[in-house]
Formats: C-alpha cells, structure tokens, sequence
C-alpha cells in the first residue's frame, strides 16, 4: 500500500477514554465506601440507643 493510503491512527481518544474510566471506577470505589461507612455508622448509633434505653429502663 501506498502512504497515502495509510491513515494515522489518533490514539488521544482512546487515552481519554481510559482516563474517563479510571476516573469512573475511582468515583465508584469511594461511592461504596463511604456507603459501607454510613451502614457502620447507622449501626453504631442504633446499638449506643438500645444500650442507653436498656440502661435507663432498670
């Protein structure tokens, strides 16, 4: 084939892509975490109000 005929490829799509993704499955890795960290902390404050009330109630 000829040079001409030849295309160069442009490989920033397909850099930002994989940027753009990286970043996604960062945002989601955090997103998760930080549910993980609010169900801890639901059942911490769930488990100090059944400590206080079972102490009150003797």
């Amino acid at each position: 084939m000829q040079d001409e005929q030849w295309q160069e490829l442009d490989f920033s799509d397909f850099e930002e892509d994989t940027e753009f993704e990286k970043k996604k499955n960062k945002k989601q890795s955090k997103r998760k975490w930080r549910e993980i960290e609010a169900y801890k902390d639901e059942r911490r404050e769930k488990r100090e109000l059944d400590f206080s009330d079972n102490y009150y109630s003797f």
